[in-house]
Order: structure tokens, then sequence, then C-alpha cells
């Protein structure tokens, strides 16, 4: 069974196409840097708020694992996840510009296990009849980084300066821009991987959260989740030049 939106007070399924104005947007990042980084957009970029910070209207993913509460889009478990989940997107995109902040739960309770942006490749069924598997690029944050080609060549690009950089336990500035086969990622005002890959591995898909699979208990949130389409090829939140 697929959730389209969930009230995280309420735990009830809800219907809503209503998106999302600037205000919403500020309001929900509290006046944090983040509402700031909007500011830094280039102007030919229009923003697509894909979280409206009330549910999950506007995304796909299996039930008991994803809601809304008051820090934001919240994937957990508590039982043994045999492969990993994803919360989707229910559109598809190719050449695009994600920012979000990201914060994983760490204790003695909970798993250290990364996080990662499912992009660019496709959506299967995985082990556990899970309807909402993926395989292709992760871009991983929180714990490990670098990107992980999830069922076909594994690691391809290494973790880089990730965990010096990561605010571990707190928010996580990220973005992520993705220009032909080029992909970037920055965290917290650092550049931490630059990849090319090859034309044919990257295609069009739905964005994707990932609850990775794993024995313990786990949890992470993650806000803002503001993309442009067809961006400019410049990063905005790192603090020095592109390569």
């Amino acid at each position: 069974m697929s959730i389209r939106a969930i009230v995280g007070a309420t735990g009830l399924l809800v219907a809503s196409t209503e998106l999302p104005t600037d205000q919403t947007a500020v309001a929900w990042t509290g006046g944090t840097p983040f509402a700031e980084v909007l500011q830094k957009l280039p102007k030919t970029e229009d923003p697509v708020h894909l979280f409206n910070g009330k549910d999950l209207s506007g995304w796909d993913g299996a039930e008991g694992y994803w809601s809304v509460d008051q820090a934001g889009i919240r994937g957990a478990n508590d039982k043994p996840l045999p492969s990993s989940t994803y919360l989707f997107t229910q559109e598809e995109y190719r050449n695009f510009r994600l920012l979000l902040e990201a914060r994983q739960t760490v204790s003695s309770q909970h798993s250290d296990m990364h996080t990662a942006v499912a992009a660019l490749g496709k959506r299967f069924t995985d082990t556990g009849d899970n309807a909402h598997g993926f395989r292709g690029p992760l871009l991983m944050f929180c714990h490990d980084w670098g990107i992980w080609d999830a069922y076909r060549r594994n690691r391809i690009a290494p973790m880089g300066p990730g965990p010096k950089v990561e605010n571990v336990g707190d928010w996580n500035l990220i973005e992520i821009l993705v220009i032909g086969n080029r992909i970037r990622l920055v965290a917290n005002g650092t550049l931490v991987f630059d990849f090319t890959d090859e034309p044919d591995m990257l295609q069009a898909s739905p964005i994707g959260l990932q609850l990775h699979s794993n024995d313990r208990p786990q949890q992470h949130h993650f806000r803002g989740l503001v993309l442009t389409k067809d961006p400019t090829d410049q990063l905005i939140t790192s603090g020095g030049p592109t390569p």
C-alpha cells in the first residue's frame, strides 16, 4: 500500500493539492539560513517546493515509514527493514538543482547508517516485495558520503570531505546540482563531490529520500526540499569557485 499524504499530528491520510507559497516556505524554515539560500537562486530559475510543510502531497512512499512532524519529513523504522525503501516524488527530473536540509538521529538506540537522495535511475520492486526500491545513483550524506550506484556499479564517487563538514546529529544544508552527466553535491558550504558519469548511465527519474535497509532502528529528517529545473551551471551554497 502506498501513502500519498500524511498529517503527522493525527496519522490520517489526507488528499491535498494545495501548493505552498513563498511565505509558507519561509515560515517552515523558521527564518533559518535555508530561507536566505533561496534568495540566492538565479533569477532564471523557478523554484518548485517539493514539500509543503504540512503533509506528503506529491510524494509516494511505503506505509509505516514516512510521516510529517514538527521537524519536517520523517523517515524511520523500528523493526528490521529487509531492503532500502524510498519516499519518491510523483514527477520525474533530469537536470535540476535540489536544496534541502537533512538531520540524522544519533543515539545508542539508533543505527548510524547514512541516508541519500536517489536520482537519475529507476524504481523497481526490491527484496521483501518492496514496491519502493531503486536502482541507480544514491547521492549519500550523513555518516557516509559520495555516490553509490545501487544494484549496478556500487561506489562511484568517494566520501570526500563529507565527514569533516558534517554537523553530526544536527541539520546539514545540502545542495545537489545535476547538469547533463555532471553531478555535484555541496554540504554546509563545502563541495563534497563533483562526478561526471557516462551518458547512458543516467536517466530522468523520480527523486527519492532513502531509508536504508537495516536490522536496527534509524531515523532521518528532511526539510526545505526546493527544486529548480534546468538550472544555471553555478553552485549557490559553495564557499569557493566551482571546479
